[in-house]
């Protein structure tokens, strides 16, 4: 293969690992106005509505902690095409649930579908991406999940809306059916005879040193910081405009909100400057823009202040995940990188099922309407952003010392 050759297979990848990304967070977004109403009109307790909004993310994390060490040694294309046809399957199984249980049931067999397709389409990207240009690269393709949670939530909310709560998730499954042939047509394999790379006891060592070193610690605290205060807003944010007299589509609204600005960072201004300046400051300075955003919805309720705190919670989102990603890609090389990613997004789900958890618990022993899930949100991300600072000059320190990090 000639390097004309080369590049083309490559971009063809990225794009086919961009089109799996755009559809994985489409089928999220989609749900979020929609899973904790959903619940609610089965007859499930503000309890349940939690654990059925955070199990999904919970069987996530679990099969993102063993498929990533799949997409090592298996490579990465036969995992994604196999996770799209079981989410597929899951999605159709929302549209024929009764109680809250079945819906329980459906939401764990669908998390655990799809623990494999961002990590596999991450590490395929990050393969293909050249090496001065990964926040970019990286930065797009988050820009790729703003497009779909612009798209997502008022879809959700108006398909809810006019044709029913089961009628959103037929949809999803229509439409990743058709990416699902487009990915296996056009993605090549990045990881050649996977399973002959290492020793068993060299991967397991591998594996156990991608939980310690300091750049990928940084870019998990982040990632876990960010999303206890995204399954806070899934969970909470709905049900507190709903009290309110607003309806799913324009509970959507304010998911979109959020994503525009997301998008417009991701997209621009975001990756250059991580690129440029570094990936730690921009990491915690999104942080404690991630807080301010939650702590605005915590003061002010209504749609207007949702609005306004969505936009702000977006603009720190779109300046930390481009770093954060890159922080994964440059901490590792192709033997360890899908499993690097499945440890990434493990700790991702792990936050949104903390946020989900608390934002069930705390309403339910202090009252309906309390901004208490806010808050604690806040609080988290704020504390966060120090920690990070400190995990880069731990980073930047063992460099110095020729260490792994």
């Amino acid at each position: 293969m000639n390097m004309t050759d080369s590049r083309r297979g490559a971009s063809g990848t990225i794009l086919a690992a961009r089109l799996v990304i755009f559809v994985t967070f489409l089928d999220l977004f989609i749900q979020f106005p929609i899973v904790a109403p959903y619940a609610r009109r089965l007859g499930a307790s503000s309890e349940m509505i939690g654990l059925i909004v955070g199990v999904y993310s919970a069987t996530n994390l679990i099969g993102n902690l063993g498929t990533g060490v799949f997409l090592d040694r298996w490579g990465r294309r036969l995992p994604v095409v196999v996770g799209l046809v079981a989410t597929i399957a899951s999605l159709v199984g929302y549209a024929v649930v009764s109680t809250p249980e079945h819906l329980l049931i459906v939401r764990a067999i669908h998390g655990l579908a799809t623990s494999v397709l961002t990590p596999g389409a991450f590490a395929l990207i990050g393969d293909s991406a050249a090496v001065n240009r990964r926040a970019r690269v990286m930065g797009v393709s988050g820009a790729i999940i703003a497009i779909a949670a612009t798209i997502g939530p008022p879809f959700g909310g108006i398909a809810s809306d006019r044709l029913g709560f089961g009628a959103p998730f037929l949809i999803g499954a229509a439409i990743m059916t058709i990416i699902t042939i487009a990915f296996a047509i056009v993605a090549r394999e990045t990881v050649a005879k996977p399973a002959e790379l290492q020793s068993p006891g060299d991967r397991t060592a591998g594996w156990l040193s991608l939980w310690t070193r300091p750049r990928l610690v940084t870019a998990y605290v982040g990632a876990t910081a960010l999303t206890i205060g995204l399954g806070t807003l899934v969970t909470h944010l709905p049900l507190a405009l709903r009290a309110a007299g607003e309806s799913a589509s324009r509970t959507g609204v304010a998911f979109t909100v959020y994503a525009v600005v997301a998008m417009v960072m991701m997209a621009g201004p975001a990756n250059r400057i991580s690129d440029a300046r570094g990936r730690h400051g921009p990491l915690a300075v999104g942080l404690v823009i991630i807080g301010l955003g939650m702590i605005v919805m915590a003061l002010v309720s209504g749609l207007g202040a949702a609005f306004v705190g969505m936009g702000i919670f977006g603009f720190g989102f779109g300046l930390l995940f481009p770093p954060a990603t890159a922080l994964v890609v440059e901490a590792t090389d192709r033997r360890e990188r899908g499993a690097a990613f499945g440890i990434f997004y493990a700790v991702y789900s792990l936050g949104v099922v903390v946020g989900s958890l608390l934002s069930g618990i705390l309403p339910g022993m202090i009252g309906e309407t309390t901004p208490a899930p806010f808050v604690a949100g806040a609080a988290v991300a704020i504390i966060a952003a120090p920690i990070v600072l400190l995990l880069g000059r731990r980073a930047a320190h063992a460099a110095e010392a020729g260490l792994t990090s």
